[in-house]
């Protein structure tokens, strides 16, 4: 009978948290890491920049490369908290003498996420991800 009861325990209890990711109503959280770069910003970029008016423009890397300080990366990504999707953007600047010579890479399309004109949209999303509680 011990036996039994243990065993019923243990299975239980793996599936009580086995079933945490498929409970409704737990609420998961948009995970934002990294830069957003928008096109604004790479608008602005012109070759022969120096390091100092690019990291002006873009902010500084989260990415430091300790054996090419030519190259710098700004990673940007964000994961769904609804659906569990994750988007990532890689964009990429090289210098040369201390002067920027080439960009390549994604960023974000359209304005960052709070602009005028995004606004609208990204609270609507905030309001399904993360709904607020009504009286």
């Amino acid at each position: 009978m011990k036996l039994a009861s243990r065993v019923l325990l243990v299975t239980l209890c793996m599936f009580s948290f086995a079933g945490c990711n498929f409970f409704p109503g737990v609420h998961k959280l948009n995970i934002q890491q990294g830069h957003i770069i928008t096109p604004e910003m790479v608008s602005k970029l012109n070759l022969g920049m120096n390091k100092r008016q690019v990291r002006f423009v873009l902010g500084s890397t989260l990415l430091p490369n300790t054996f090419n300080d030519n190259r710098w990366d700004y990673y940007y990504s964000l994961r769904r908290g609804s659906d569990g999707t994750t988007t990532t953007h890689l964009f990429t600047v090289y210098f040369e003498t201390d002067k920027l010579v080439k960009t390549e890479g994604d960023y974000l399309p359209g304005a960052a996420p709070l602009s005028n004109d995004k606004s609208e949209r990204y609270l609507d999303d905030a309001r399904r991800d993360m709904p607020l509680p009504t009286n």
